[in-house]
């Protein structure tokens, strides 16, 4: 969570390990190789929310937040989903060395979402 020096919450994120029998994988449009989509419930962390207030957007707070979150994780890599059409999003995630490596529906009559990599630094690099 960030907050203003006075408290007030502008940002957040959060996430898990996913569990070695995670759903997340079995909703891609497309089959990925079993080296991508392998968990062992420490393999990978998943970021299931961030977000930044709309009157704090464009100061840096997303980054803060996000690297706040992931630096010092134990997991090789970062997974999450994103919309296409969330533009700036997408762009915040590719600066920090998110790939895509395929696309979902997560639920029954979800929009077509991106899913995203983020292989850690000075982790194993085997995940895509």
């Amino acid at each position: 969570m960030a907050r203003t020096d006075g408290g007030e919450p502008v940002g957040m994120a959060y996430g898990y390990p996913l569990p070695a029998s995670t759903g997340w994988w079995d909703t891609l449009t497309m089959p990925v190789p079993d080296r991508v989509s392998r968990e062992d419930g420490h393999r990978t962390f998943g970021l299931f929310e961030l977000a930044v207030r709309p009157a704090w957007r464009g100061q840096r707070v997303a980054t803060a937040v996000h690297h706040a979150l992931v630096d010092g994780l134990t997991q090789e890599r970062v997974l999450l989903n994103t919309r296409p059409e969330a533009e700036a999003a997408g762009r915040a995630y590719r600066s920090w060395g998110y790939e895509k490596v395929g696309e979902n529906r997560p639920w029954t009559g979800a929009a077509l979402h991106d899913v995203l990599v983020l292989v850690l630094t000075g982790k194993n690099p085997a995940t895509r």
